[in-house]
């Protein structure tokens, strides 16, 4: 069942950009677990969303290789920004080039450290947030981001 609805939502979505094949290919070639990269699928509805909400701004909790910041970056309104936050400082130098190379990542800001320790020091209200960082500090997050939600924003989190 879950094959076949895969390939059902494969074949009516739209194509994977190149850039993002290519970040898919780089994460399974050199990183521990690849799997954690969002794909094709996660990818463009990421992207779904955020076309339809053209948040300003997008605040995302693990950055891992960069592929969903790029994807929620694509339904930013003209101005927008998004905000990504990596813990393993490992992958810094990796995401700035990402960034600095990809379509929409010049509105990326990143920010390696503890999410519970950054998110307070980033002075904005928050369209979108997207958590996908450590599961077990979900309801930590959410409490740190609610008050910086403005009214009518959404939170998506990953594997809940």
């Amino acid at each position: 069942m879950c094959d076949n609805l895969d390939d059902y939502i494969l074949s009516h979505i739209s194509a994977e950009p190149e850039h993002l094949k290519r970040l898919y290919r780089r994460t399974h070639l050199r990183h521990l677990y690849p799997r954690m990269c969002s794909g094709h699928l996660q990818g463009r509805m990421l992207s779904m969303l955020s076309s339809m909400i053209k948040p300003q701004r997008i605040l995302e909790l693990g950055a891992y290789t960069g592929y969903s910041a790029l994807c929620l970056a694509e339904g930013l309104a003209k101005d927008g920004q998004l905000h990504t936050i990596e813990v393993d400082d490992e992958m810094e130098d990796e995401l700035l080039e990402l960034f600095a190379t990809s379509p929409g990542g010049d509105r990326i800001t990143l920010h390696i450290g503890d999410a519970e320790e950054i998110i307070g020091t980033i002075d904005e209200m928050w369209d979108l947030v997207y958590i996908d960082a450590n599961k077990r500090r979900y309801v930590e997050y959410l409490d740190l981001v609610l008050p910086r939600l403005r009214h009518g924003g959404f939170i998506i989190a990953d594997n809940t």
